[in-house]
């Protein structure tokens, strides 16, 4: 039986979840200072200096069409491998980390049509918990990434 190690986040009181292999790290956002860019899509929060590297900061509540909420000392930047780069994201607060078996692991319907079949890439059940786990690489995806203007930018 397969199993996935997952980091769990709340975003808006509605817990997602992420595989740990595509976390770099996760940071207290509380401990940095976000450089807001202008011109930048709306999802783009902005950019931290981190160990002296330039990273971007995406906003989920923005990508999610959530309303705006002021970050809180629970805010975590979760910081993702994604592209050969790594970019974070801001989240509420991470809640757990989990390890999941397949047989808890539900594919979405194909009925289900826009956010659910772009982002989703399955949903996890524990006891009565439901974890939306998303794909990284598509939530992110070449939209977003095409908009960032720094050298280190990656063409995918």
């Amino acid at each position: 039986m397969a199993s996935i190690q997952l980091v769990v986040f709340a975003v808006d009181d509605q817990e997602y979840g992420i595989d740990v292999l595509a976390v770099n790290g996760i940071l207290r956002a509380k401990k940095f200072k976000i450089q807001l860019l202008p011109g930048m899509p709306k999802t783009i929060e902005g950019i931290i200096n981190l160990r002296g590297q330039i990273k971007y900061l995406y906003n989920l509540r923005n990508k999610f069409h959530l309303p705006d909420e002021a970050m809180s000392d629970e805010s975590k930047f979760i910081m993702l491998n994604i592209y050969d780069s790594i970019a974070g994201w801001i989240v509420d607060e991470v809640t757990d980390i989990v390890k999941m078996d397949d047989e808890n692991l539900e594919i979405p319907p194909n009925c289900v049509n826009g956010f659910a079949n772009h982002y989703i890439k399955s949903i996890g059940k524990i006891d009565e918990r439901l974890i939306i786990i998303l794909d990284p690489e598509k939530v992110l995806g070449q939209e977003d990434l095409a908009d960032i203007p720094l050298p280190d930018k990656l063409v995918v």
